[in-house]
C-alpha cells in the first residue's frame, strides 16, 4: 500500500516559485546593473602635452628630415671638415704658381793700393734684378732674369772707365730625370689631397645619412609614445570601467566586498603605466627636438611636437634578392667610397716612395747674354740682340750609399697600402652582412605586424568574453583583469612592431647608402 504524499507536491510548488523568484530577482539586477560605457577610439584620447597652451608644430618624416639637415648643429660641424680639405688641396695646387722676383743693391768699396799695377780704387755700384720662376708638373723649375747695373770708380790707371753700365738676360732649366721626375711624382701631393677632399665629401655625406637614420628613429619612437600613451590610457578605462560595474554588483550583494580590492590595485597599476608613459612622451620630444633644431631662435623648448606621419600602414618587405641590393650598396655606400680614397691615398704615396729609391739625375742648362756700355741703352741693346750669348748643359748625378731612409719608406707605405686595402674588403663584408640583415628584419617585422594584428583582434574578443561571463556570474575579476592586460601587451606589440617596420625600412636605405634627404624618407 501505497502512503500518499500531500506534501510533496506543495514542496514541489515552492520550490518553483523560489526558482521562479530566483530567475526575477536576477533579471531585476541585470535589468539594474547599468550597461558597459562605450570604449573611446584611439585616435580620439587627448595627448596632455598637446593640451598645454604651447604652440604645436606638425611634422611629417619628410619635415623632421628636412629641417635636421638645415638645423643639426654637429651636421653644420661636420660640413666644416670637407671645406678644410679643399683649402689644403688649394695650398697643394698653389706649388705650381708662377713667382715674380726682384730685388735693388747699392754699395761702395774702397780698395788700397797694391803695386803699380793695383792702385787704389773706389767703386760705387747700383743693381738690380727682375725675374721669373715657375716649377712644372714634370717635376723641374726654370727661372728668367733681366739684371742692369752701373758702375763708378775713381781710378788713375789708363784704360779703366769711370762710369760703366752692364745688362744681363740670363734663363736656366733645371729637370730631374730619375728621383722626383715627371708629372706622377711632381703631383703626388696635388693627387693624394684631391683624394683626401674626396674621401672628407663621403664622409661628410655618410654623417649625414647616419644622422638622417637617428632622426627617423627618433620621430617613430615619439609616435610610438604617443600611440603608447593612448594604449595605456585606453586600458586605465577598462579598468576604471570594470571598477565601476564591480561596485554596482558589490552594491546588490552579488559580489562579495573584497572583490574591490584587486580592481582598484589594477586601476593604481595602469595609472602609474600612463604616468610612465606621460613622461616617455616628454623625453622622446626633447631628443627630437635636440635633433631638429640649434636654438638661435629661443623657441627649442616652447613648442610641442607633433608627428602626423602615421604609424599604421601596410608594411610588406617588397625587397629585392640581397646580392643585387649588395652590389649597388658597395657602388653607393659615401663610407666605403670614402675607403676607397683612402686607398688611392695610400696607392700615392707607395709609388712615390718607389721613385725615391731611384738615383737622382737632374739636367740642368742655361743660357746668357751680356751686354756693357757707358750708358744703359746701349748695354741693354747688346743683351737684346744676343750679340754676346753664353750657353752651358750640364748633368749631375747623385747615388745614395745603402739608400735605407728611402728602402724604409717604401716598406712602410706598402704596409699602409696593404692595410688600407684590407680595410676596403672587411668594410665590402660588412655591407653584405648589413644589407642581408635590414632585408631578414624587414621580412621578420612584416609578419610579425601581421601576427600582432590579428593577437589584438583575438586578445580583444577574449576580453569582451571574460567580461560577459563575469556579468552572468560564471567567471573571475582575476580573469577579466588577465585579459585586460593581455590586450594591453598585444596593443603594445603592434605598436612596437610597426615602430620597429619604419626604422628596419630606413635602416636598409642607410645600408644601402640611399637615405640622403626627404625625398628618399620612407612612407
Amino acid at each position: 500500500m501505497i502512503a500518499p504524499r500531500p506534501h510533496s507536491s506543495l514542496a514541489c510548488r515552492c520550490g518553483l516559485a523560489l526558482a521562479a523568484a530566483l530567475v526575477a530577482s536576477s533579471a531585476v539586477a541585470q535589468e539594474t546593473e547599468p550597461a558597459p560605457q562605450p570604449e573611446r577610439r584611439l585616435a580620439d584620447i587627448p595627448i596632455p602635452a598637446d593640451q598645454r597652451g604651447r604652440e604645436v608644430l606638425e611634422l611629417t618624416l619628410a619635415d623632421a628630415l628636412r629641417l635636421a639637415k638645415e638645423n643639426n648643429l654637429d651636421l653644420r660641424a661636420d660640413s666644416l671638415v670637407p671645406q678644410e680639405e679643399q683649402q689644403s688641396l688649394r695650398v697643394e695646387e698653389a706649388f705650381f704658381e708662377p713667382e715674380f722676383f726682384g730685388s735693388v743693391r747699392t754699395g761702395r768699396a774702397l780698395d788700397p793700393q797694391r803695386n803699380v799695377f793695383q792702385p787704389s780704387i773706389k767703386r760705387e755700384t747700383v743693381s738690380g734684378q727682375l725675374g721669373f720662376r715657375q716649377r712644372v708638373v714634370t717635376g723641374g723649375s726654370f727661372e728668367l732674369s733681366f739684371s742692369p747695373s752701373r758702375l763708378r770708380q775713381n781710378t788713375q790707371t789708363p784704360g779703366f772707365p769711370n762710369r760703366q753700365f752692364t745688362s744681363t738676360f740670363s734663363a736656366s732649366v733645371t729637370q730631374p730625370l730619375l728621383r722626383g721626375a715627371w708629372s706622377d711624382y711632381a703631383l703626388r701631393n696635388v693627387h693624394s689631397s684631391q683624394a683626401r677632399f674626396a674621401g672628407a665629401r663621403f664622409r661628410y655625406e655618410r654623417q649625414i645619412q647616419q644622422k638622417l637614420v637617428d632622426i627617423v628613429r627618433q620621430y617613430w619612437e615619439l609616435a610610438f609614445a604617443r600611440a603608447n600613451y593612448r594604449v595605456v590610457f585606453q586600458a586605465l578605462e577598462l579598468a576604471r570601467e570594470q571598477l565601476r560595474i564591480t561596485n554596482e554588483r558589490i552594491r546588490l550583494r552579488d559580489l562579495p566586498e573584497r572583490d574591490r580590492i584587486s580592481d582598484e590595485s589594477e586601476v593604481a597599476r595602469q595609472r602609474e603605466e600612463l604616468i610612465r608613459a606621460e613622461n616617455t612622451i616628454e623625453k622622446q620630444e626633447d631628443a627630437l627636438r635636440r635633433l631638429l633644431f640649434d636654438g638661435r631662435a629661443g623657441t627649442i623648448w616652447k613648442r610641442n611636437l607633433r608627428p602626423v606621419s602615421p604609424l599604421e600602414g601596410e608594411f610588406q618587405p617588397g625587397v629585392a634578392d640581397w646580392q643585387m641590393l649588395s652590389a649597388e650598396a658597395r657602388r653607393l655606400r659615401p663610407d666605403v667610397r670614402a675607403l676607397r680614397a683612402d686607398v688611392r691615398v695610400a696607392e700615392v704615396t707607395f709609388q712615390s716612395a718607389q721613385r725615391d729609391l731611384l738615383p737622382q739625375l737632374d739636367l740642368v742648362g742655361s743660357y746668357a747674354s751680356d751686354g756693357v756700355a757707358s750708358s744703359l741703352p746701349p748695354a741693354f741693346a747688346d743683351t737684346a740682340s744676343l750679340d754676346f750669348p753664353d750657353w752651358s748643359l750640364e748633368l749631375q748625378l747623385s747615388v745614395p750609399i745603402g739608400n735605407n731612409a728611402a728602402r724604409g719608406s717604401r716598406d712602410r707605405a706598402a704596409l699602409a697600402l696593404e692595410r688600407t686595402r684590407r680595410r676596403l674588403y672587411a668594410a665590402e663584408l660588412d655591407v653584405d652582412a648589413e644589407i642581408r640583415d635590414a632585408v631578414r628584419e624587414l621580412t621578420t617585422l612584416s609578419e610579425a605586424v601581421n601576427a600582432a594584428r590579428e593577437s589584438v583582434r583575438l586578445a580583444d574578443t577574449v576580453l569582451d568574453t571574460a567580461r560577459e561571463t563575469l556579468r552572468v556570474g560564471r567567471g573571475t575579476v582575476f580573469e577579466v583583469q588577465e585579459r585586460n592586460q593581455d590586450l594591453l601587451d598585444a596593443r603594445q606589440r603592434l605598436l612596437r612592431n610597426q615602430l620597429d617596420h619604419h626604422i628596419a625600412q630606413a635602416n636598409l636605405l642607410f645600408a644601402q647608402g640611399k637615405l640622403r634627404g626627404p625625398a628618399d624618407a620612407p612612407r
